[in-house]
């Protein structure tokens, strides 16, 4: 039993694609626009079965267009059997897998692309209050296993509140994503004078987010009893509801573990806190993000890596794995030995594998 997730180079935003060894395949996002045509479809191309799933955790460009550009070919959109995406109205026109129409609405953005193509179509994803409608199986074996974290009821009327799909379309378009960073493009400020201005209340992490973020879908992967924390763009503050809700705490025996945590928003300080550190266990952290992030929205802000590395609870040795190059140095100038004076390692790798016979 194997699974594997490659990481796309998605220029600014996310797009992840794994496979078992039980042919179950799920694509979570689809990055911008070129992200499909670059990426995406090569790794399609070599698939020995449909897409079981998709995810489109939320409205934002960088997630949204490589999806769009899918359902847009041909020769690919129908090995979807399944599409996840939140819509502007709570009803709309879904199509299952037969071809015909089971439930009457308005159009939206998804479904202009969609319609013509009859993808089978889940709305109204968001975390209901009994337990066991948040889970979710995948694949002829049911070798996977997603536990729903994220958005909430009350964040999904947000979101169909404030929905602007001309807006959208157009920004689709360019290819470029509303996503924002603050910290300096090569940052050298250093991890223990970052934690001293932390400890005197001058750096703060989480907070109020924007409604497309607020909505973002995430979830806890599991297969073969292994866990993965997928958490799109969503607000932290959600996460830690859920999680506590499912029974996790601070605990160490109670710490929620998984093989590694895919960071919300791009490692972005406004989307992680140390609740919720204290709630997961892992040695590896996973960050979209790249040149074109590091040069115009300057993700990852240190200050998260910051808070990973100085939290009490941390593992003993850290893993940063990058989907680009890029940041690496620019975050973590070899000249300051940050990875050896802090016990981690930063890498750029496009794969994560786990077997298990």
């Amino acid at each position: 039993m194997s699974i594997r997730f490659e990481f796309f180079e998605a220029g600014c935003g996310d797009s992840i694609l794994l496979s078992t060894s039980e042919e179950t395949n799920i694509l979570i996002d689809g990055g911008v626009a070129k992200t499909y045509k670059k990426k995406i479809s090569r790794s399609l191309d070599k698939l020995y079965s449909n897409l079981d799933l998709i995810v489109v955790t939320h409205i934002d460009t960088d997630h949204i267009c490589g999806i769009i550009e899918l359902l847009n070919d041909n020769s690919r959109r129908n090995m979807i059997d399944e599409l996840w995406f939140n819509t502007a109205s709570e009803t709309m026109t879904v199509i299952n897998n037969s071809g015909h129409e089971v439930a009457g609405g308005h159009g939206n953005l998804l479904f202009r692309f969609m319609k013509d193509n009859k993808t089978p179509h889940k709305n109204n994803i968001y975390v209901k209050e009994n337990l066991n409608d948040n889970i979710f199986y995948f694949g002829k074996d049911k070798d996977i296993k997603l536990t729903l974290l994220s958005p909430t009821k009350d964040s999904l009327k947000e979101l169909r509140d404030n929905w602007n799909e001309d807006d959208v379309l157009k920004k689709c378009q360019g290819g470029d994503a509303t996503v924002g960073g603050s910290t300096p493009l090569e940052d050298r400020r250093d991890i223990d004078d970052l934690y001293r201005l932390y400890k005197n209340k001058k750096i703060k992490f989480g907070g109020k987010d924007t409604f497309r973020n607020n909505s973002s879908i995430a979830f806890i992967l599991t297969y073969n009893d292994k866990n993965f924390l997928f958490l799109g763009d969503a607000n932290i503050d959600i996460i830690n509801s859920s999680l506590k809700a499912l029974g996790y705490s601070e605990k160490e025996e109670n710490r929620l573990k998984v093989e590694f945590i895919k960071l919300s928003h791009h490692g972005s300080k406004k989307n992680i806190n140390n609740e919720f550190l204290n709630l997961v266990k892992t040695d590896t952290f996973v960050v979209f993000t790249n040149g074109l992030h590091g040069s115009k929205y300057r993700h990852p802000d240190k200050e998260s890596l910051m808070l990973i590395l100085k939290h009490e609870k941390r593992a003993e040795y850290i893993k940063f794995l990058f989907n680009y190059s890029m940041p690496m140095n620019k975050k973590f100038p070899l000249d300051m030995n940050e990875e050896s004076i802090f016990n981690f390692r930063v890498d750029k790798q496009n794969y994560w594998s786990l077997r298990n016979d």
